[in-house]
């Protein structure tokens, strides 16, 4: 009896591994490993978004529901064109807003709402009386971003296409930051008790601010000032760099000023698009040297906050097809897993919504990188992290998940090529947009070097799972996948006994896999 049940237990060990392996070539194949009964820390979320769940304009879907089903755990209030602004101006003929928005009928649209959302639309009222607000639209964002599951993480400052110019009175400016964040977490003016807990100050400052560096130091130092003395525990920093690897006036300036005039910062923000290397390693590249960075200038406690972050920056409808695509599922999947490990405590990805860059279409349908949120929003449910090794830095990563009852094993995979023979695509602005940023040079700016030693990604996979936690047990088995004609579909299901396994599968390039393995 012993010898048959050994023999039924390994014929059906040897089944999972041959119907697994059908379409792998040995020796082609990444071997990954994953030893169950190890657990190296805990799965951490990084399904932060940029773009509010309701629509940025009109015409587009409310997407709650889809916040929800991604298990998106902050929302930045970034580019909402006019809620959560204090004083923007939003005029059809700005170029910045023309480049975003090129037809005429849809801007001016987006021009008149967005004017009739700012929050503070009176540059001479008095900030300490309730009638000089108007919270109506930003009352409605918040509360949307609360229904979807997500905390708030309030970016103080303008959208794109807004005016650029240093508010006129800096006092005044502090003044309503403070009394929003009075409104939404501690029921001022018949407001809210939200626990809104970050608020980042400003946005990409080398292209959206045309004052001094001197006058945009002041304004934080007044603004931070005046949200600290709301709360103390409120968490306040800055300042959305655009280029995070310019050690300029507001990277290393900065923090030096802030430093030397012990002004509160609780975090740092910084972006990044891989525009100029395809490299989803680059955010946590860049991350270690950040925190190398603040701790230097005696910031070891703040926190590194990518904002923004996303294959490409171009949010023109030509590369609308790319950013939509199994290739950009592939790169948002290997960087969510390189996050992991990264020194990096908080992302958005830029953007969550059905606007440009977004993850749905008008008609709430996901597209391909919103089905790798899924996957990773369905890891974070075997949130104990176990010992995985064969992922490589270069696009094919790996990342596995125990549930805490010791039921369910996942393992994602993402199989991400950086092109071998890849060539920067450096955003050419119109003329009037590179006269207004005095003609930069995206391309000269200082950056990552370029990794060497790229070479094209295994056509599959090899992955070993032993001690798993349900010992001799039967199991199911399940394999989702994302590629170009698949959207986290289920393309295998089967069932197996005990505690090691072996899985092997073809996987080309720009797919992502969820393997599901659950005690019966």
């Amino acid at each position: 009896m012993r010898i048959g049940k050994r023999l039924t237990i390994l014929c059906g060990l040897l089944v999972c591994w041959c119907a697994a392996g059908a379409g792998a070539a040995w020796g082609q194949a990444r071997v990954f490993h994953v030893d169950a009964s190890k657990v190296t820390g805990k799965i951490r979320s990084f399904q932060g978004v940029n773009g509010q769940p309701t629509p940025v304009m009109a015409g587009l879907p409310n997407l709650v529901e889809q916040y929800k089903d991604l298990h998106v755990n902050f929302v930045r209030t970034h580019d909402f064109m006019g809620p959560t602004e204090l004083d923007s101006i939003f005029r059809d003929d700005d170029p910045l807003l023309k480049w975003l928005v090129p037809d005429n009928s849809q801007r001016h649209a987006l021009v008149v709402a967005g004017n009739a959302s700012i929050i503070f639309p009176d540059e001479s009222a008095d900030p300490e009386k309730p009638e000089s607000y108007r919270f109506g639209p930003t009352d409605e964002v918040i509360r949307a971003i609360r229904a979807s599951g997500a905390e708030v993480y309030y970016r103080v400052g303008r959208s794109f296409g807004v005016n650029r110019n240093p508010p006129k009175d800096f006092a005044k400016f502090a003044s309503v930051a403070k009394h929003i964040a009075m409104h939404y977490n501690q029921g001022w003016a018949n407001g809210f008790h939200e626990g809104i807990r970050y608020w980042e100050f400003w946005n990409e400052p080398e292209l959206f601010w045309s004052g001094t560096a001197e006058q945009f130091y002041e304004l934080y130092a007044q603004t931070s000032r005046a949200l600290k003395s709301v709360d103390p525990t409120l968490k306040v920093g800055g300042d959305a760099k655009a280029f995070a690897m310019s050690p300029d006036a507001y990277r290393d300036g900065f923090l030096d000023y802030c430093a030397a005039k012990k002004l509160p910062l609780d975090f740092y923000s910084w972006h990044t698009y891989a525009n100029g290397s395809d490299d989803p390693y680059d955010a946590f590249r860049i991350g270690e040297e950040i925190r190398k960075l603040l701790d230097a200038k005696g910031f070891a406690k703040a926190e590194s906050i990518l904002s923004e972050w996303n294959l490409s920056a171009d949010f023109t409808e030509g590369e609308a097809k790319i950013l939509r695509s199994a290739r950009n599922a592939a790169f948002v999947g290997s960087a969510l897993i390189y996050l992991q490990d990264s020194k990096i405590d908080q992302a958005e990805f830029y953007r969550g919504d059905a606007a440009w860059m977004g993850l749905f279409g008008l008609h709430r349908e996901y597209f391909k990188p919103a089905y790798t949120f899924k996957a990773a929003s369905r890891l974070l449910e075997t949130p104990e992290r176990l010992e995985l090794s064969g992922s490589n830095t270069f696009g094919f990563a790996a990342l596995s998940g125990r549930s805490t009852e010791g039921k369910t094993v996942q393992i994602l995979i993402s199989n991400y090529q950086i092109p071998v023979d890849f060539k920067p695509n450096n955003m050419i602005p119109p003329a009037d947009v590179q006269a207004l940023w005095h003609g930069i040079d995206f391309s000269k700016l200082p950056s990552l070097p370029t990794r060497q030693g790229i070479t094209p990604n295994e056509p599959g996979y090899e992955l070993s799972i032993d001690k798993l936690p349900w010992g001799s047990g039967e199991f199911t088995i399940k394999r989702y996948r994302i590629s170009e004609t698949e959207d986290l579909k289920l393309v295998e299901e089967k069932t197996g006994r005990g505690g090691n396994i072996k899985i092997a599968n073809a996987m080309p390039v720009s797919t992502v896999e969820l393997i599901v393995l659950q005690a019966r």
